[in-house]
Protein backbone atom coordinates (compact mmCIF):
# COMPACT_ATOMS: atom_id res chain seq x y z
CA UNK A 1 0.00 0.00 0.00
CA UNK A 2 1.27 3.84 -0.31
CA UNK A 3 2.21 5.57 2.71
CA UNK A 4 0.33 9.04 1.60
CA UNK A 5 2.61 11.42 3.50
CA UNK A 6 6.31 9.77 2.29
CA UNK A 7 5.10 8.50 -1.10
CA UNK A 8 3.65 12.15 -1.48
CA UNK A 9 6.71 13.31 -0.44
CA UNK A 10 9.05 11.81 -2.88
CA UNK A 11 6.54 12.66 -5.60
CA UNK A 12 7.05 16.30 -4.89
CA UNK A 13 11.06 15.48 -4.74
CA UNK A 14 10.50 13.87 -8.10
CA UNK A 15 8.74 16.84 -9.45
CA UNK A 16 12.08 19.41 -8.46
CA UNK A 17 14.55 16.83 -9.41
CA UNK A 18 12.66 16.38 -12.56
CA UNK A 19 12.26 20.76 -13.26
CA UNK A 20 15.94 21.63 -11.86
CA UNK A 21 17.61 19.24 -14.03
CA UNK A 22 15.69 20.01 -17.23
CA UNK A 23 16.72 23.59 -16.98
CA UNK A 24 20.29 22.45 -16.32
CA UNK A 25 19.76 21.04 -19.65
CA UNK A 26 18.29 23.85 -21.16
CA UNK A 27 21.81 25.89 -20.36
CA UNK A 28 23.89 23.30 -21.14
CA UNK A 29 22.08 23.08 -25.04
CA UNK A 30 22.87 20.03 -26.95
CA UNK A 31 20.99 21.42 -29.92
CA UNK A 32 18.28 19.72 -31.82
CA UNK A 33 18.96 21.24 -35.05
CA UNK A 34 16.12 21.46 -37.25
CA UNK A 35 15.69 18.98 -40.43
CA UNK A 36 13.75 17.84 -43.18
CA UNK A 37 11.55 16.17 -40.74
CA UNK A 38 11.63 18.59 -38.14
CA UNK A 39 8.29 20.36 -37.34
CA UNK A 40 10.08 23.42 -35.38
CA UNK A 41 12.13 25.48 -37.34
CA UNK A 42 14.82 26.94 -34.65
CA UNK A 43 17.76 24.73 -32.89
CA UNK A 44 16.20 23.34 -29.72
CA UNK A 45 17.97 21.75 -26.57
CA UNK A 46 17.08 18.43 -26.40
CA UNK A 47 17.62 16.31 -23.38
CA UNK A 48 14.53 17.03 -21.12
CA UNK A 49 14.45 13.46 -20.53
CA UNK A 50 17.40 13.29 -18.52
CA UNK A 51 15.52 15.73 -15.91
CA UNK A 52 12.13 12.70 -16.07
CA UNK A 53 14.31 9.85 -16.23
CA UNK A 54 17.06 10.98 -13.57
CA UNK A 55 14.31 11.86 -11.03
CA UNK A 56 12.78 8.14 -11.56
CA UNK A 57 16.11 6.09 -10.99
CA UNK A 58 17.00 8.13 -8.51
CA UNK A 59 14.13 7.59 -6.19
CA UNK A 60 12.69 4.04 -7.57
CA UNK A 61 13.88 2.16 -5.04
CA UNK A 62 13.50 4.40 -2.03
CA UNK A 63 9.53 4.58 -3.41
CA UNK A 64 9.28 1.32 -3.11
CA UNK A 65 10.76 1.00 0.27
CA UNK A 66 8.25 4.02 1.51
CA UNK A 67 5.26 2.14 -0.49
CA UNK A 68 5.64 -1.20 1.45
CA UNK A 69 7.84 -3.10 -1.13
CA UNK A 70 10.45 -4.75 -0.71
CA UNK A 71 13.31 -2.15 -2.10
CA UNK A 72 16.05 -4.71 -4.35
CA UNK A 73 14.59 -7.02 -5.79
CA UNK A 74 16.27 -9.49 -9.00
CA UNK A 75 12.62 -8.29 -10.73
CA UNK A 76 12.91 -4.69 -9.76
CA UNK A 77 16.28 -4.41 -10.33
CA UNK A 78 15.94 -5.54 -14.17
CA UNK A 79 13.18 -2.98 -14.96
CA UNK A 80 15.48 -0.15 -13.35
CA UNK A 81 18.62 -1.27 -14.77
CA UNK A 82 16.75 -2.15 -18.30
CA UNK A 83 15.72 2.15 -18.49
CA UNK A 84 19.07 2.92 -17.40
CA UNK A 85 20.34 1.16 -19.91
CA UNK A 86 18.44 2.55 -22.99
CA UNK A 87 18.30 6.12 -21.26
CA UNK A 88 22.18 6.27 -20.95
CA UNK A 89 22.30 4.51 -24.79
CA UNK A 90 19.83 7.08 -26.11
CA UNK A 91 21.66 10.22 -24.58
CA UNK A 92 24.66 9.01 -25.98
CA UNK A 93 22.64 8.24 -29.01
CA UNK A 94 21.46 12.42 -28.91
CA UNK A 95 25.01 13.70 -28.24
CA UNK A 96 26.96 11.24 -30.79
CA UNK A 97 24.33 10.11 -33.32
CA UNK A 98 25.11 6.43 -32.95
CA UNK A 99 24.36 3.97 -35.72
CA UNK A 100 20.62 2.83 -35.51
CA UNK A 101 21.69 -0.75 -35.24
CA UNK A 102 23.11 0.15 -31.46
CA UNK A 103 20.27 1.38 -30.37
CA UNK A 104 17.80 -1.61 -31.47
CA UNK A 105 20.61 -3.40 -29.73
CA UNK A 106 20.39 -1.57 -26.70
CA UNK A 107 16.50 -1.33 -26.98
CA UNK A 108 16.31 -5.27 -27.75
CA UNK A 109 18.55 -6.17 -24.26
CA UNK A 110 16.41 -3.71 -22.06
CA UNK A 111 13.10 -5.72 -23.33
CA UNK A 112 14.78 -8.67 -22.67
CA UNK A 113 15.37 -7.48 -19.08
CA UNK A 114 11.98 -6.43 -18.49
CA UNK A 115 10.18 -9.82 -19.86
CA UNK A 116 12.59 -11.26 -17.47
CA UNK A 117 11.12 -9.83 -14.77
CA UNK A 118 7.51 -9.38 -15.18
CA UNK A 119 6.24 -12.49 -17.59
CA UNK A 120 5.33 -16.03 -15.78
CA UNK A 121 7.43 -18.50 -17.96
CA UNK A 122 7.47 -20.68 -15.08
CA UNK A 123 3.76 -21.65 -15.89
CA UNK A 124 3.39 -21.96 -19.19
CA UNK A 125 2.74 -25.60 -20.72
CA UNK A 126 6.42 -25.94 -22.17
CA UNK A 127 9.71 -24.85 -23.08
CA UNK A 128 8.32 -23.46 -26.93
CA UNK A 129 5.36 -21.89 -24.92
CA UNK A 130 7.53 -19.59 -22.94
CA UNK A 131 9.81 -19.05 -25.60
CA UNK A 132 6.92 -17.74 -27.94
CA UNK A 133 5.33 -15.85 -25.08
CA UNK A 134 8.66 -14.21 -24.38
CA UNK A 135 9.71 -13.48 -28.05
CA UNK A 136 5.90 -11.37 -28.18
CA UNK A 137 6.70 -9.17 -25.06
CA UNK A 138 10.16 -8.58 -26.43
CA UNK A 139 8.30 -7.74 -29.51
CA UNK A 140 5.79 -5.87 -27.61
CA UNK A 141 8.04 -4.01 -25.99
CA UNK A 142 10.12 -2.48 -29.09
CA UNK A 143 7.81 -1.49 -31.06
CA UNK A 144 6.27 0.63 -28.40
CA UNK A 145 9.64 2.07 -27.44
CA UNK A 146 9.55 2.98 -31.11
CA UNK A 147 6.49 4.00 -31.63
CA UNK A 148 6.46 6.48 -28.86
CA UNK A 149 10.06 7.91 -30.21
CA UNK A 150 8.64 8.24 -33.42
CA UNK A 151 5.96 10.24 -32.35
CA UNK A 152 7.92 12.93 -30.17
CA UNK A 153 7.89 15.55 -33.07
CA UNK A 154 5.61 18.39 -31.67
CA UNK A 155 5.49 20.40 -28.89
CA UNK A 156 3.91 18.12 -25.72
CA UNK A 157 2.08 15.67 -27.44
CA UNK A 158 4.26 12.87 -26.80
CA UNK A 159 5.24 14.15 -23.32
CA UNK A 160 1.82 15.02 -22.48
CA UNK A 161 0.76 11.84 -23.31
CA UNK A 162 2.63 10.02 -21.84
CA UNK A 163 1.70 12.00 -18.52
CA UNK A 164 -1.57 11.77 -18.64
CA UNK A 165 -0.84 7.77 -19.69
CA UNK A 166 1.35 7.39 -16.37
CA UNK A 167 -1.42 9.54 -14.35
CA UNK A 168 -4.23 7.19 -15.53
CA UNK A 169 -1.78 3.99 -14.60
CA UNK A 170 -1.45 5.13 -11.15
CA UNK A 171 -5.12 5.27 -10.28
CA UNK A 172 -5.53 2.18 -8.09
CA UNK A 173 -8.94 0.84 -9.29
CA UNK A 174 -7.44 -0.75 -12.09
CA UNK A 175 -7.98 -4.55 -13.11
CA UNK A 176 -4.90 -6.70 -11.43
CA UNK A 177 -3.68 -3.11 -9.85
CA UNK A 178 -0.16 -3.75 -8.07
CA UNK A 179 1.95 -1.10 -6.16
CA UNK A 180 4.75 -2.04 -9.00
CA UNK A 181 2.88 -0.46 -11.48
CA UNK A 182 1.38 2.65 -9.07
CA UNK A 183 4.56 3.73 -7.89
CA UNK A 184 6.28 3.57 -11.40
CA UNK A 185 3.88 5.06 -13.57
CA UNK A 186 3.68 8.15 -10.24
CA UNK A 187 6.78 8.59 -10.09
CA UNK A 188 7.06 9.34 -13.90
CA UNK A 189 3.81 11.27 -14.34
CA UNK A 190 5.43 13.88 -12.00
CA UNK A 191 8.61 13.77 -13.55
CA UNK A 192 6.65 14.48 -16.81
CA UNK A 193 4.61 17.33 -15.00
CA UNK A 194 7.58 18.90 -14.46
CA UNK A 195 8.50 18.75 -17.82
CA UNK A 196 6.14 20.10 -19.50
CA UNK A 197 5.48 23.23 -19.04
CA UNK A 198 9.26 23.11 -20.70
CA UNK A 199 7.40 22.24 -24.05
CA UNK A 200 4.38 23.09 -24.28
CA UNK A 201 2.92 25.20 -25.87
CA UNK A 202 6.32 27.08 -26.41
CA UNK A 203 9.35 24.49 -26.59
CA UNK A 204 12.72 25.73 -24.07
CA UNK A 205 13.16 22.06 -24.22
CA UNK A 206 12.65 18.60 -25.96
CA UNK A 207 12.57 14.76 -24.84
CA UNK A 208 15.24 13.83 -26.88
CA UNK A 209 15.55 10.13 -26.89
CA UNK A 210 16.97 10.04 -23.98
CA UNK A 211 13.56 10.55 -22.77
CA UNK A 212 11.04 8.93 -25.12
CA UNK A 213 12.75 5.75 -25.27
CA UNK A 214 12.84 4.49 -21.40
CA UNK A 215 9.20 6.37 -21.04
CA UNK A 216 8.14 4.25 -24.07
CA UNK A 217 9.70 1.08 -22.62
CA UNK A 218 8.19 1.08 -19.55
CA UNK A 219 4.88 2.22 -21.02
CA UNK A 220 5.32 -1.26 -22.47
CA UNK A 221 6.60 -3.24 -19.07
CA UNK A 222 3.04 -1.46 -17.59
CA UNK A 223 1.22 -3.64 -19.96
CA UNK A 224 3.63 -6.72 -18.55
CA UNK A 225 2.66 -5.70 -15.30
CA UNK A 226 -0.73 -5.68 -15.36
CA UNK A 227 -0.61 -8.52 -17.56
CA UNK A 228 1.03 -10.47 -14.75
CA UNK A 229 0.29 -9.17 -11.24
CA UNK A 230 2.26 -9.09 -8.41
CA UNK A 231 5.42 -10.17 -10.86
CA UNK A 232 4.59 -13.06 -12.27
CA UNK A 233 2.49 -14.93 -10.24
CA UNK A 234 -0.16 -16.73 -12.80
CA UNK A 235 -0.69 -16.74 -16.96
CA UNK A 236 -0.82 -13.28 -18.55
CA UNK A 237 -4.09 -11.77 -17.99
CA UNK A 238 -4.96 -10.09 -21.55
CA UNK A 239 -8.11 -8.32 -20.72
CA UNK A 240 -6.46 -6.41 -18.08
CA UNK A 241 -3.66 -5.82 -20.61
CA UNK A 242 -5.78 -4.04 -22.52
CA UNK A 243 -5.58 -0.96 -20.75
CA UNK A 244 -2.41 0.43 -22.15
CA UNK A 245 -3.41 0.34 -25.94
CA UNK A 246 -6.70 1.85 -24.70
CA UNK A 247 -4.88 4.26 -23.51
CA UNK A 248 -1.90 4.82 -26.12
CA UNK A 249 -4.02 3.98 -28.90
CA UNK A 250 -3.41 8.01 -30.48
CA UNK A 251 0.61 6.56 -30.55
CA UNK A 252 0.08 3.26 -31.33
CA UNK A 253 -2.30 3.69 -34.27
CA UNK A 254 -0.63 6.69 -35.86
CA UNK A 255 2.56 4.65 -35.75
CA UNK A 256 0.67 1.03 -37.48
CA UNK A 257 -1.02 3.34 -40.28
CA UNK A 258 1.37 4.88 -41.30
CA UNK A 259 4.10 1.56 -41.33
CA UNK A 260 1.34 -0.34 -43.52
CA UNK A 261 0.57 3.05 -45.56
CA UNK A 262 4.66 3.19 -46.62
CA UNK A 263 4.84 -0.29 -46.99
CA UNK A 264 2.00 -0.72 -49.50
CA UNK A 265 3.52 2.49 -51.10
CA UNK A 266 7.03 0.25 -51.49
CA UNK A 267 8.75 2.95 -49.44
CA UNK A 268 11.08 2.02 -47.26
CA UNK A 269 10.18 1.21 -43.60
CA UNK A 270 13.42 2.30 -41.47
CA UNK A 271 14.09 5.44 -43.47
CA UNK A 272 13.43 8.78 -42.04
CA UNK A 273 10.00 10.58 -42.72
CA UNK A 274 7.55 13.09 -42.14
CA UNK A 275 4.36 11.24 -42.96
CA UNK A 276 2.49 10.71 -39.84
CA UNK A 277 -0.93 11.67 -39.34
CA UNK A 278 0.10 14.22 -36.48
CA UNK A 279 2.75 15.72 -39.34
CA UNK A 280 0.07 15.69 -42.72
CA UNK A 281 -1.93 17.66 -39.79
CA UNK A 282 0.61 19.97 -38.80
CA UNK A 283 1.73 20.08 -41.98
CA UNK A 284 -1.47 21.11 -43.63
CA UNK A 285 -2.06 24.25 -41.44
CA UNK A 286 -3.42 22.39 -38.56
CA UNK A 287 -2.60 24.50 -35.25
CA UNK A 288 0.05 22.72 -33.41
CA UNK A 289 -1.84 22.76 -29.93
CA UNK A 290 -5.33 21.77 -31.68
CA UNK A 291 -2.94 18.48 -32.83
CA UNK A 292 -1.18 17.78 -29.38
CA UNK A 293 -4.61 18.68 -27.21
CA UNK A 294 -6.81 16.13 -29.69
CA UNK A 295 -4.05 13.53 -28.47
CA UNK A 296 -4.17 14.29 -24.70
CA UNK A 297 -8.11 13.80 -25.68
CA UNK A 298 -7.29 10.20 -26.77
CA UNK A 299 -5.67 8.92 -23.89
CA UNK A 300 -8.76 10.25 -21.60
CA UNK A 301 -11.16 8.54 -24.18
CA UNK A 302 -9.27 5.92 -23.75
CA UNK A 303 -9.23 5.50 -20.47
CA UNK A 304 -13.13 5.84 -19.87
CA UNK A 305 -14.16 3.83 -22.62
CA UNK A 306 -11.84 1.31 -20.83
CA UNK A 307 -13.67 1.89 -17.43
CA UNK A 308 -16.86 2.26 -19.05
CA UNK A 309 -16.99 -1.13 -21.28
CA UNK A 310 -14.33 -2.92 -19.86
CA UNK A 311 -13.74 -3.47 -16.13
CA UNK A 312 -16.10 -6.10 -15.62
CA UNK A 313 -14.79 -9.58 -17.42
CA UNK A 314 -17.71 -10.24 -19.38
CA UNK A 315 -17.98 -7.04 -21.20
CA UNK A 316 -16.98 -7.23 -24.69
CA UNK A 317 -13.25 -6.46 -25.68
CA UNK A 318 -14.30 -6.17 -29.33
CA UNK A 319 -16.42 -3.74 -28.63
CA UNK A 320 -14.41 -2.16 -26.00
CA UNK A 321 -11.53 -2.17 -29.00
CA UNK A 322 -13.91 -0.43 -31.60
CA UNK A 323 -14.85 2.51 -29.92
CA UNK A 324 -11.33 3.03 -29.12
CA UNK A 325 -10.27 3.03 -32.73
CA UNK A 326 -13.36 4.96 -33.50
CA UNK A 327 -11.36 8.28 -32.89
CA UNK A 328 -8.69 7.31 -34.62
CA UNK A 329 -10.64 6.54 -37.95
CA UNK A 330 -12.09 9.71 -37.89
CA UNK A 331 -9.15 11.81 -37.12
CA UNK A 332 -7.62 9.71 -39.86
CA UNK A 333 -10.45 10.62 -42.51
CA UNK A 334 -10.25 14.24 -41.84
CA UNK A 335 -6.38 14.11 -41.90
CA UNK A 336 -6.53 12.66 -45.81
CA UNK A 337 -9.56 15.16 -46.23
CA UNK A 338 -7.29 17.89 -44.99
CA UNK A 339 -4.39 17.05 -47.13
CA UNK A 340 -6.75 17.01 -50.22
CA UNK A 341 -7.67 20.28 -49.55
CA UNK A 342 -4.50 21.44 -48.64
CA UNK A 343 -1.62 19.80 -50.28
CA UNK A 344 1.31 19.19 -48.15
CA UNK A 345 3.50 16.86 -51.46
CA UNK A 346 4.81 13.63 -50.36
CA UNK A 347 3.44 12.24 -47.51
Amino acid sequence: MFHLSPSFGLLLLAYAVSALLCRRMISVAVLDTPGHRSSHTIPTPKGGGIGVMGAFLLLFFPMRHVCGLEAFTPDSMAIWVAAALLAAVSWLDDVYQWSPLIKLGAQCLSAVLVTAATLPVGTFDSTMTALFAGFCAVIWIVFVTNAVNFMDGLNGLVSGTLCLVFLCLALPFWPSDTPELRLIAALLSFGLLAFLPLNFPHARIFLGDVGSQPCGLLVAASALLLATPDFAPTMPDFHAALLVPCLTAGLLYDVGFTLVRRGCAGEKLLQAHRGHLYQIAFRSGVPMPAITLLHWAFVLWGAGTYALLCLRPEAATALTIFCVALPQLLWTAFVIRRASRHPVGKW
